[in-house]
């Protein structure tokens, strides 16, 4: 009995000599669709659901809803229980400088990092993809020591600089800002993201986890200005882990981190 496969317009029989192949690639090509209209419906879901949170009165509601689930989920634990060491210790750098009551960890996918940001957003219920944010470390490669140690704000060789997915990270206002700190000569100062060692050493955390929570050493924090733009007024990042990631109401975090906020569009 001969196979069949659907075309445009009506079913028709395979071709004996090309069965098995024909029916793979036809296998693919619906496959296909289906994955290109699935990625279709998320971003429209992405797009609906900011839009919604556009709406002052419903980030009012979301900002509540957060403050309470925040507790709840700190009271019931049952998050952190099968945590690994590295989020375990950024959920302790939160507690350290009071921001436990108020963050929100997650535990995600193994193939999280190869989703499109919408469906990184759907799944943290994050309000938009503008909220998701990552955490880089960056080197002045000029740096020449001053008064201070190798991590004084003013003039460190290092900063872990938080920036979102969405955002343009401007280099030169980067360090134009670091170099205004200490009135330091322009031929001193040279930002670039430093090296994967370096980062764990200074940090703790791998590519993937790098977090401006419970970090190794006391690294100078820089925060994009766009992320205190953001509404309602929360952020997510790395924690810890490549498969655990962290969300702080905006507001707190700036208090609690005394962090530099900078534009850096």
């Amino acid at each position: 009995m001969p196979e069949f496969v659907w075309s445009a317009w009506q079913w028709q029989p395979v071709k004996a000599a090309a069965d098995k192949e024909t029916v793979e690639v036809v296998s693919r090509k619906h496959a296909s669709y289906d994955h290109e209209a699935v990625v279709s419906q998320i971003h429209k879901l992405a797009n609906a659901i900011s839009v919604v949170y556009s709406s002052p009165s419903v980030q009012d509601k979301y900002m509540k809803h957060w403050k309470q689930k925040a507790l709840e989920e700190k009271e019931a634990g049952q998050i952190m229980k099968d945590a690994p060491e590295s989020a375990l210790r950024v959920e302790k750098g939160a507690a350290d400088i009071g921001l436990r009551d108020v963050i929100r960890i997650y535990q995600v996918e193994r193939d999280y990092y190869t989703w499109p940001l919408e469906r990184r957003m759907l799944r943290m219920n994050a309000p938009s993809i503008n909220h998701l944010c990552k955490t880089l470390f960056f080197e002045n490669t000029r740096y020449v020591p001053g008064q201070g140690d190798i991590l004084d704000p003013t003039n460190s060789k290092y900063y872990v600089v938080v920036v979102q997915y969405t955002g343009k990270l401007n280099s030169t206002k980067l360090t134009n800002f670091v170099r205004a700190l200490s009135n330091g000569t322009k031929k001193n100062f040279n930002l670039r993201v430093a090296s994967e060692a370096e980062s764990d050493e200074y940090t703790g955390y791998k590519t993937g986890g790098v977090t401006p929570f419970g970090m190794a050493r006391k690294v100078p924090i820089i925060l994009s200005q766009a992320i205190t733009e953001l509404a309602p007024r929360v952020f997510f990042m790395g924690c810890g882990h490549v498969d655990w990631k962290i969300a702080c109401p905006v507001d707190d975090f700036v208090k609690a981190t005394g962090c530099y906020v900078v534009d850096l569009d």
